[in-house]
C-alpha cells in the first residue's frame, strides 16, 4: 500500500541550503517507507486558502507539517501550520508535526497540537517546554543533519555564516572581517535587485539607517559579499564547511552542517533557544554558545578549533543515534497510517 500525504511548509522556497537538506531528509525517507507526497504547501504560503492543497488533503492518508523554526512566540505562520492538526483530524487524516522548535506558545496552540498523531521537535528546550504543558514528544535533531558532508583529507582556514537576525549579522560579519575569516553564506540571492535591496535593509530595519555611512558601507559590503561567495550546490558547500578548522554562525542550519561534518564550531544565538539547547544536547562545551560577538578573538578562535575533553565522542554518538532516529519516525508514521 503506498500512502499519500501532503506535506505542508516546504521550505526550499527561501532557498537555503539548509532548508533543501530538511526537505531532502523527508523525501528520501518517506521514498524509502512508501509514502507519496502528492500536495506540496511552500514556506509563507497559506494552505487553508488553497484549494488545491485542501483538496489534496481530502485525497490524502495524511498530512506531515514541517515545523522548522516558524512555530514559536504565537507567530501567526505557526498558528497556520498548527491548524493542520484539526483540519486533518476533522476530515478523517492521520497528522503529523516534524522537526520543530517550540517556545512560547499559547494554549490555543496546545489545543491544535493535541490533534497531532506524532509530534517531533529539534532539540531538548522544546521538548522540555512541552512536557511541562503535559505533551510527550519526540526529540530528533533537525532532519539536516541526516546529510553526510563528504570529509576534507586536511582541515585549515575558519569560516563564517550570518544570523537570521540582520543587526546581529552585521556585527558579526565585522568582527570576522577584522579577523580575516572566510564568508560561507548559506543562503541563495537571487541578482534581482530588489531582492539585493530587501537583504541590503535586514542589516537595520530603519531605512534612514542606509544615510548613516560607515552602515551603509558595511552593509553593502556584507549584501554583495554574500551574493559573489554563495556556492550553488549543497554538496559543494558542506563540503566547504568539512574543509574547515572551525565554523562561526549564528545560523541554525550552519550549526547542523558543521555538526554533521564533525567541524569545531563557535555558535550565536538566534531567535529561540534552538541553537543553545542543540549545543547541549550534541555534548558539545557551554562556551561555544556565544552570547556577546564582541568576545570573539584570536584566543577564542584558536580554543573553539579543536575539540575539548569528550565532544568528540559526545558529538559521534549525537550524529548516530538522531540519524537512527530520524529513520525509525518515518517507518512508525508509515506504520500508524497503515495501522489505520
Amino acid at each position: 500500500m503506498t500512502i499519500r500525504a501532503v506535506l505542508l511548509n516546504d521550505t526550499r522556497v527561501d532557498r537555503h541550503h539548509g532548508c533543501t537538506s530538511v526537505i531532502g531528509t523527508v523525501d528520501a525517507l518517506c521514498a524509502a517507507n512508501g509514502i507519496e507526497i502528492t500536495a506540496r504547501s511552500p514556506a509563507h504560503h497559506d494552505w487553508q486558502a488553497d484549494p488545491a492543497i485542501t483538496a489534496a488533503i481530502d485525497d490524502a492518508d495524511c498530512v506531515m507539517v514541517n515545523g522548522e523554526g516558524t512555530i514559536h512566540h504565537d507567530r501567526p505562520a505557526g498558528q497556520k501550520l498548527l491548524a493542520a492538526g484539526p483540519h486533518a483530524r476533522s476530515h478523517g487524516k492521520r497528522a503529523f508535526l516534524l522537526n520543530t522548535t517550540w517556545q512560547a506558545n499559547s494554549g490555543e496552540s496546545l489545543e491544535k497540537l493535541a490533534a497531532f498523531d506524532i509530534v517531533t521537535v529539534r532539540e531538548s528546550a522544546s521538548e522540555a517546554e512541552l512536557a511541562g504543558h503535559g505533551v510527550a514528544t519526540r526529540r530528533i535533531p533537525d532532519l539536516a543533519l541526516y546529510h553526510r558532508p563528504q570529509r576534507a583529507d586536511s582541515r585549515s582556514g575558519v569560516g563564517y555564516c550570518d544570523s537570521v537576525q540582520g543587526p546581529k549579522a552585521l556585527a558579526l560579519y565585522r568582527r570576522m572581517w577584522a579577523l580575516g575569516a572566510d564568508p560561507l553564506p548559506i543562503v541563495q540571492l537571487s541578482p534581482r535587485p530588489m531582492e539585493l535591496l530587501r537583504w541590503l535593509k535586514r542589516y537595520d530595519p530603519g531605512i534612514a539607517a542606509l544615510l548613516r555611512p560607515a552602515h551603509a558601507r558595511d552593509a553593502m559590503r556584507a549584501t554583495l559579499q554574500d551574493y559573489r561567495k554563495q556556492i550553488a550546490g549543497r554538496d559543494d558547500f558542506t563540503a566547504q564547511v568539512a574543509s574547515k578548522e572551525l565554523i562561526v554562525t549564528g545560523r541554525f542550519h550552519m550549526m547542523i552542517f558543521a555538526l554533521g561534518a564533525m567541524t569545531p564550531l563557535l555558535a550565536i544565538g538566534s531567535n529561540t533557544h534552538k541553537i543553545e539547547a542543540t549545543l547541549r544536547d550534541a555534548g558539545l562545551e557551554p562556551w561555544r554558545a556565544v552570547a556577546d560577538i564582541a568576545t570573539i578573538d584570536r584566543a577564542l578562535l584558536d580554543r573553539a578549533g579543536r575539540w575539548h575533553g569528550d565532544e568528540e565522542a559526545s558529538l559521534t554518538r549525537f550524529l548516530e543515534q538522531g540519524r537512527g532516529a530520524m529513520e525509525q519516525l518515518f517507518t512508525d508514521i508509515a506504520s500508524t497510517v497503515r495501522g489505520g
